[in-house]
């Protein structure tokens, strides 16, 4: 799986994350409960998580993709990944 494949699987899992906080702020809205807003406590946590993952690939992009096409075109030539890169790979 290639870190493109990674971003666009990390841009759908925020998209989920904001749907279980949105979820989780009407469950708080409706029914204002300690155990309500430790759900949406944990929601809002996970959302910046995802969202702090992106960011960091955003202000990337640039660098990621030229190390994907370095990539392609060393396996291409050599059949093994470039030895080196300037961004890490994105971890799943």
């Amino acid at each position: 799986m290639t870190d493109w494949d990674l971003i666009v699987e990390q841009i759908q899992n925020a998209m989920q994350a904001v749907d279980q906080a949105h979820e989780a702020s009407e469950n708080l809205r409706n029914q204002a409960t300690p155990e309500t807003f430790d759900e949406f406590t944990m929601h809002m946590q996970e959302l910046c998580e995802h969202l702090s993952a992106l960011k960091k690939v955003m202000e990337h992009t640039s660098t990621y993709a030229m190390d994907e096409l370095v990539d392609a075109l060393s396996q291409m030539q050599s059949g093994k990944s470039a030895a080196y890169r300037r961004t890490q790979h994105i971890e799943p």
